[in-house]
């Protein structure tokens, strides 16, 4: 679809969000302004707007690379690293988009084990790190972007989002 065509529409959940789908849009957003493709982002959990997207994740209740559906939430999905890490929305998007975004395998790669995986496995409940003390918990990049979320009692707002993605893609 070229830049003349129409939008295609990225499409997520609304409300509160985590790591995976922050990364997962940033992704989509580099690899789409790369194609030079117009896109927008939807946040919703209405059937009608999902099922009309272009590129839908973390939303959906299904997992189809080849028709760009990738939610990770249903209780039959079992798509895995050979080291055992579930993957999440964000991993499977980068799976089969991530050598196009950054131009090859080897940096894709790179990136998948030194981010991807992380985000992943903290999105599923995977603890793949050890504290040497009792007193100091882990702060990694799903920490990162927590600290994006609205203050307890605060409205959740697009721009708190918005927020997190342009500190993803950076």
């Amino acid at each position: 679809m070229s830049i003349f065509g129409k939008k295609i529409k990225i499409v997520t959940h609304d409300g509160s969000f985590h790591a995976d789908d922050v990364f997962a849009t940033a992704s989509l957003s580099i690899l789409l302004e790369k194609r030079r493709e117009r896109f927008e982002l939807i946040r919703t959990r209405n059937a009608e707007i999902i099922n009309a997207g272009d590129f839908v994740f973390d939303v959906g209740g299904v997992y189809d690379a080849e028709k760009n559906r990738f939610d990770h939430h249903q209780k039959e999905f079992k798509e895995q690293r050979a080291n055992g890490i579930t993957y999440s929305s964000f991993g499977l998007i980068w799976k089969k988009f991530g050598a196009e975004i950054c131009d090859g395998e080897e940096i894709k790669n790179h990136i998948d084990e030194v981010l991807v995986e992380q985000v992943d496995a903290t999105d599923n409940g995977i603890n793949i790190f050890s504290p040497t003390t009792s007193h100091v918990s882990n702060y990694d990049i799903s920490s990162v972007v927590a600290s994006f979320l609205p203050d307890w009692g605060e409205d959740e707002s697009t721009d708190n989002f918005h927020s997190a993605v342009l500190f993803a893609k950076r």
